[in-house]
């Protein structure tokens, strides 16, 4: 009995200890920031697992969008160029991109009355003028004339006068195709269009023809009879 009394206190003390030892450890083990939930790492994992798109992938899209908005389109030189003809280019080329297709314009363009920085449209016919020659002041559907002030020339509306009107009754296939705005396979369909319905009654009729709507009808009217 007197050997428990001699050795209680030391017991006391180290109770106490390894009480004070347990709080302490505790707190540890809480702020450990090893310890990560394992729905939490899953799903950082699987962020880190999404597909990025790469440079090539923005590169391609950017390259839609440009080839979207820059279609080819085809367009008629003649005059003053080397060689002559039909070349095709993009709606964002200039009419000097043309003119390289064409070799070029000879000696004797006219280069004061040509704007080769000017835009083309697509199914335009763009000639280049000689020095000393004249040409009338004409527009066709907001084609431009090459002359002092304008560097374009339909020449559909230059055959076109308005004294000397075409009658869509009897034109012939050729006639039909050189109205402005009017191709072959436009001509065609006015021809099928006055044998189906015995002629035209009215030039106003001529809307009536797949393809011609009330602004080429506009387009037309000056340049037709019947």
């Amino acid at each position: 009995m007197s050997k428990i009394r001699k050795f209680f206190p030391i017991l006391v003390i180290v109770c106490i200890i390894f009480v004070f030892f347990i709080k302490n450890i505790t707190p540890i083990l809480k702020n450990d920031n090893y310890i990560v939930s394992q729905a939490e790492d899953k799903k950082e994992i699987n962020k880190n697992l999404e597909p990025v798109q790469k440079d090539e992938d923005l590169n391609m899209d950017n390259s839609e969008k440009i080839n979207t908005v820059n279609k080819k389109i085809t367009i008629f030189i003649s005059g003053e160029v080397k060689s002559p003809g039909v070349v095709e280019l993009y709606s964002e080329d200039r009419l000097m991109d043309g003119v390289k297709k064409c070799g070029g314009v000879t000696d004797e363009a006219d280069m004061n009355r040509i704007n080769l920085a000017m835009k083309i449209s697509d199914e335009g016919h763009y000639i280049i003028p000689k020095i000393g020659e004249e040409i009338e002041n004409v527009k066709d559907k907001g084609k431009e004339t090459v002359n002092q002030t304008q560097n374009l020339n339909d020449n559909k509306s230059e055959q076109n006068k308005e004294n000397n009107k075409i009658n869509i009754n009897n034109a012939s296939l050729i006639e039909l195709d050189s109205l402005p705005g009017v191709g072959e396979v436009t001509a065609q369909k006015i021809i099928d269009y006055r044998e189906e319905n015995t002629k035209f009654k009215s030039i106003e009729e001529i809307k009536n023809v797949k393809g011609i709507g009330e602004n080429k009808f506009n387009n037309l009217k000056d340049y037709i009879s019947i």
